[in-house]
C-alpha cells in the first residue's frame, strides 16, 4: 500500500487543494497524511486511510512516504529528496516555482497541472507509476548524504574566510 504525505506548509491557506485531495484520494487504498499548518479547516466523514493534522513530524512521515505533494519550500523539499520521496509539485511564491522547476529539471517530481481532483489523482498516479521520478530522487539523495552537511559547509566557510584574509 502506498503512503502519500501531502502540506502545503505552515503558512499558505489553500483550502481547495486539501479538500481536493481527500476527494480525489477518498476511494483509493493509499494511506494518506494531511498536515493542515495553519488552516484551520475541520475534515469530517475521511475515510480510514485519510488522517488530517495540523501538524506532524515531517522528516518522520517523509521517511515512509512514497510520494510528497508540496508547495516546494526549500526545506520540504529538500527533506523529501533526502528521504528518496518523489514531489507532487504546487508552488505558491515565485521561489517556491524556481524550486518546482529544478525539480521538474532534474526529474524527480512533477508539477500538478490544476487543483481539480482528476489532475490531483492523475498526477500521484503518474509519480507512483512511474520508477523514474523516484530514481532521480535517490540519485538526488546521495548527493545530500555524501556531501558533508554541517561540519563539511564550516569548514568550507572557514577556509574561504581564511583565505580573504590572506589577501587583505
Amino acid at each position: 500500500m502506498c503512503g502519500y504525505y501531502i502540506s502545503m506548509g505552515t503558512v499558505m491557506k489553500n483550502k481547495e487543494i486539501y479538500k481536493n485531495c481527500v476527494e480525489a484520494l477518498r476511494d483509493t487504498d493509499y494511506q494518506v497524511i494531511i498536515s493542515l499548518g495553519e488552516n484551520v479547516e475541520e475534515y469530517v466523514d475521511l475515510p480510514d486511510h485519510i488522517k488530517v493534522y495540523a501538524s506532524v513530524d515531517q522528516m518522520a512521515v517523509l521517511s515512509i512516504a512514497d510520494v510528497f505533494l508540496t508547495h516546494c519550500g526549500m526545506n520540504s523539499t529538500s527533506e523529501a529528496l533526502y528521504y528518496e520521496v518523489p514531489l507532487v509539485l504546487f508552488p505558491q511564491t515565485p521561489e517556491q516555482g524556481a524550486v518546482a522547476k529544478r525539480v521538474e529539471e532534474l526529474g524527480s517530481g512533477v508539477k500538478l497541472p490544476s487543483t481539480d481532483k482528476d489532475a490531483i489523482r492523475q498526477t500521484i498516479e503518474e509519480v507512483l507509476g512511474n520508477d523514474n521520478y523516484k530514481s532521480a530522487a535517490k540519485e538526488i539523495s546521495k548527493g545530500f548524504k555524501c556531501c558533508g552537511g554541517v561540519k563539511a559547509a564550516r569548514e568550507y566557510l572557514e577556509g574561504l574566510y581564511a583565505s580573504m584574509e590572506k589577501d587583505v
